[in-house]
């Protein structure tokens, strides 16, 4: 099998992406057939669904046939990747793939046969192919190189880097704002000099290779409090961190962060907590400013985001009462201490510049979001919020302090059931001592 390694590569253009509201596809040519795949900065990996994968989860997409293709080569290593949420699993190749007017004459991927709760079929994806730094694929690189660095290798060090804006659906509207991709260009829509976006080393964890696009972040407030954060668990991080994911629909964090977020928001039961799809929810028009400063403390951006990001309405939404909450919590993030997902990044313009002998990674970000226009737009889509902004943090409360809690309360309240009996009993005792006196005395 090829190395991946044979590339053949033109200058490419914007590359437009499909938003599909839970992630943001974009159409890749593999072995003269297109797929729709999931642009994920969050990984690294490409991979499409075979015709061999027969699980309920890639029931309905359309699938690699080995049969229909003449160039594809099979190297007969297993390959396997577990996500966040779901997995995927089959067999690495390579194949002639083409991405917008860029081409790789043998590019290293991996043929599924199955997959897991990846929902591939409710998305409408084939595959996912990751834009993450190349230490974290799953395919070893003796069996070939990534898509993205394939890309990079045949490009200049200023031109190496890939830039995207993601839009929006309007629900109310059927309206939808465009979403695109470049590679080795800014796209002269947005910006037309690099000097318009604050950029900021990756951060990187002391003697490891680079392997997500990761920045600190220095806070998090809504309505000009700041939220408390917990502290990093990334080794010599002196704030948390945070992980831009294309591939990730909400903004994932901490569940005593992101509890203390919700409690702050919660005026006049604004939000709940849905135990089935384990969300938290938040009525429609509740409005929230919400902001994001993230990169060096000294220099650091503030991102605002639009109230339409933090409070998510859906074509499911309960009857337009109650929404999705674009933060969300997990504990089980690995990659750094919070997912900077879409409900993030649809709120900048982002450019991932990729390291070269003279200066670290780098990431850029241009604010998108103006805060007085967001608030506009979202009241005349969702109407005047009639509840108070809150003045105070409503702070979480970890489940064994709840424990504590309550148990305290039992022990006042049955204190108080106990001191009002022994009050009565001695009453009565009283009452009748006195009655034999009198008794006695007559």
């Amino acid at each position: 099998m090829s190395n991946g390694r044979d590339t053949s590569i033109t200058q490419g253009t914007r590359i437009p992406l499909r938003n599909v509201d839970v992630a943001y596809l974009l159409r890749l040519d593999i072995g003269d057939h297109d797929f729709w795949v999931v642009f994920d900065t969050g990984s690294s990996d490409l991979w499409v669904a075979s015709t061999d994968c027969n699980t309920d989860d890639c029931h309905g997409v359309p699938k690699y046939s080995q049969a229909e293709s003449h160039t594809l080569s099979l190297s007969g290593e297993p390959f396997k990747l577990n996500y966040l949420a779901g997995s995927v699993a089959g067999t690495v190749g390579s194949e002639i793939i083409e991405l917008g007017s860029y081409q790789v004459a043998s590019q290293t991927f991996a043929l599924a046969n199955q997959t897991s709760g990846l929902d591939l079929g409710g998305i409408g994806n084939s595959g996912i192919v990751g834009f993450a730094f190349p230490s974290i694929a799953a395919i070893q690189p003796t069996l070939g190189t990534t898509l993205l660095e394939n890309t990079f290798n045949h490009l200049s060090d200023e031109h190496r880097f890939f830039a995207y804006a993601l839009g929006r659906n309007n629900v109310e509207t059927g309206t939808s704002s465009d979403s695109s991709v470049t590679i080795g260009e800014l796209d002269s829509s947005i910006v037309n000099d690099s000097n318009q976006l604050s950029f900021f080393s990756v951060f990187q964890t002391s003697h490891s290779p680079y392997d997500f696009w990761k920045l600190p972040i220095q806070s998090i407030t809504i309505h000009s409090l700041s939220l408390p954060l917990s502290r990093s668990l990334v080794p010599g991080a002196f704030s948390p961190i945070g992980v831009l994911d294309t591939g990730t629909t909400f903004i994932l964090g901490p569940t005593a962060d992101v509890e203390t977020f919700w409690n702050t928001v919660n005026v006049g039961n604004s939000v709940r907590y849905n135990k089935g799809s384990q969300r938290w929810e938040v009525r429609c028009n509740r409005f929230m400013d919400v902001r994001i400063k993230l990169g060096e403390q000294d220099s650091a951006l503030e991102i605002p985001l639009h109230p339409e990001d933090i409070n998510i309405i859906w074509k499911w939404a309960d009857g337009n009462s109650w929404c999705i909450g674009g933060l969300q919590a997990s504990d089980g993030v690995n990659s750094g201490d919070w997912i900077l997902g879409d409900s993030f990044l649809k709120n900048a313009y982002v450019v991932h510049q990729a390291p070269n002998s003279s200066r670290p990674a780098l990431i850029g970000l241009l604010n998108l979001t103006d805060p007085k226009t967001a608030l506009s737009d979202f009241q005349k889509a969702r109407g005047q919020d009639p509840l108070p902004t809150s003045s105070v943090l409503g702070y979480f409360t970890p489940p064994q302090s709840r424990v504590l809690v309550i148990a305290t309360s039992v022990c006042a309240i049955c204190g108080l059931i106990i001191g009002v009996i022994v009050t009565v009993v001695y009453g009565l005792r009283r009452k009748l001592q006195r009655t034999l006196e009198l008794n006695r005395a007559a």
